[in-house]
């Protein structure tokens, strides 16, 4: 299996419109008489025969030497260069190469790996095992092999994501302060397209954070305080199913503290990673070294979480909706248990009614009761399906949607019936569901990839069959739990001086697009 990453693999992929383009740094001293040393009018750059970059002016000639310029992970988030999810952009910070590297330079540092469900899906479908197989051969490779101290499951801070997601989505719906659909922002392809080419529709994205995010807050305080450790001293590795989220991952904190994930692989790197480096396996030549012993994975669970982790078996399991994480399907369960219990309705009277849309990654879910619709939420997956909505919700754009008389005339002579077939209409919901790739994060550009006499379709659907026989926790038929893990994060937060804000918000920048015509010459590739 191929690890390596082309453009050939992408699908619904937007090309970026230009170069990297961050703007060099302003160095502003003032001299004496308080002016600008920096300001000499007109200036233009030059190169020394020496190679190093001038700064010259033109008014009087005077040169000023310029540092040669860098780009960090951080700059990509700031950057208007491009358009498209970073499928494309190997970031290098965040390299099989660079995780070795710490590896070999630990020093004194301890390692912790959360792995994510579409990982492990994507993975035991690879080399077809099951979950819990690949979760004992994960631990094996993560621990014994590559010394790793902790290994966890990224659902503990999913599920305190879903939570505060629902929370803040029925609290709005109750005040009536709900006003349009509240889009996720769980997807930071969909989040950074949003940012740089759509930036009024930031004011309706959610704030709550990701599951990566959530989990690397949790985990590396928790590991830090088990080992009496300074929390600077933890690498926390994330296994995800998308590049983007090497990038979701440097988007800094308000408060400037240590990052919360220091580096993101996906599941073909850590291919790669085996393939390149003889020491380490996946598979043992004899499995039943890893797989025959006697501690179940449930023990493995426990056994290789920090010793103040909580719900450890949670923390593995899965949640109903979409492969995504269920964000629109929690949403709609969550607000039908808090209308059985604050308002008295019988749950034999609420269900939840799918309609379809013009395709398979778009749809609509609508909570009723006797019939009446109560709330109502939906799935966008894949730019195309994207760039529809974002029309429709541009300020002043009522509908984008053009009516073809003659086809409605043909479709209602198709149905028969006088009432005309309803089709999912997302712009018009409480809540989307977002996700850049195609059928979701199952889908996500770094899961491995299709052998080639497998079709496209039978792997993803042969992965999802994977990811849905990670067992199910479903939150919303156990009102009790929601409860514990909120005590819970509420009693983490006390102890360890960690504001809400710091541990569920995140933030959002519009991108000004650049204004340099030399700059939108330039070529896409870096």
């Amino acid at each position: 299996m191929s690890a390596i990453l082309s453009n050939d693999d992408l699908n619904d992929f937007i090309s970026p419109g230009i170069a990297c383009i961050k703007p060099p740094a302003q160095n502003k001293q003032p001299d004496e008489n308080n002016n600008n040393l920096n300001e000499y009018g007109e200036v233009e750059i030059q190169i020394d025969d020496q190679g190093n970059p001038l700064e010259i002016s033109k008014i009087d000639g005077k040169q000023t030497n310029l540092s040669p310029a860098q780009i960090s992970l951080a700059d990509c988030l700031a950057c208007s260069g491009c358009i498209t999810s970073a499928e494309e952009v190997l970031v290098a910070q965040h390299s099989h190469q660079e995780l070795v590297k710490a590896l070999q330079n630990r020093e004194d540092k301890v390692f912790v790996v959360s792995i994510s469900q579409q990982s492990r899906a994507s993975l035991a479908s690879a080399y077809d095992l099951s979950v819990d197989d690949m979760d004992k051969l994960l631990i094996n490779l993560f621990v014994n092999q590559m010394g790793i101290k902790y290994v966890v499951g990224t659902s503990l801070g999913r599920k305190l994501s879903l939570i505060n997601e629902a929370q803040q989505l029925i609290t709005k719906k109750e005040t009536n302060k709900l006003d349009g659909p509240v889009l996720s922002s769980i997807c930071p392809g969909w989040v950074l397209y949003a940012e740089k080419t759509h930036p009024y529709i930031i004011p309706r994205m959610s704030t709550v954070k990701s599951p990566q995010q959530i989990t690397g807050c949790l985990l590396k305080t928790l590991t830090a305080n088990s080992l009496q450790i300074p929390k600077d001293k933890v690498y926390h590795l994330s296994i995800m199913p998308c590049f983007d989220k090497k990038l979701e991952s440097a988007r800094p904190e308000n408060d400037d503290s240590t990052p919360d994930v220091d580096c993101v692989l996906t599941a073909r790197e850590l291919v790669t990673l085996l393939e390149e480096t003889p020491d380490l396996y996946l598979i043992p030549q004899d499995k039943t070294q890893v797989l025959g012993k006697s501690e179940s994975t449930s023990e493995l669970y426990h056994h290789y979480a920090p010793t103040n982790w909580p719900f450890v078996e949670y923390s593995w399991s899965n949640d109903p909706g979409s492969a995504s994480g269920g964000y629109a399907y929690n949403y709609l369960k969550f607000y039908a248990q808090d209308l059985i219990l604050k308002n008295g309705y019988n749950e034999s009277d609420l269900s939840i009614d799918t309609i379809t849309g013009k395709n398979s990654d778009l749809y609509e879910m609508r909570l009723m009761h006797n019939g009446e619709k109560v709330a109502s939420a939906a799935v966008v997956n894949g730019f195309k399906n994207i760039q529809n909505l974002v029309r429709k919700l541009k300020p002043g754009n009522e509908s984008t949607t053009k009516v073809n008389p003659l086809a409605s005339r043909r479709r209602g002579r198709v149905i028969g019936k006088t009432k005309t077939e309803e089709t999912a209409d997302a712009s018009k919901v409480d809540y989307v569901e977002i996700m850049a790739c195609p059928n979701g994060c199952i889908n996500g550009g770094g899961q491995i990839s299709a052998p080639s006499n497998v079709s496209e379709k039978e792997w993803i659907s042969e992965a999802l069959t994977k990811y849905n026989d990670v067992p199910m926790f479903d939150l919303s038929s156990h009102p009790q739990d929601i409860e514990k893990f909120i005590q819970w994060s509420q009693s983490f937060e006390h102890e360890f001086n960690i504001s809400d804000e710091r541990l569920f918000k995140t933030h959002f920048n519009a991108v000004e697009k650049p204004t340099d015509p030399a700059a939108i010459l330039v070529g896409s590739k870096w």
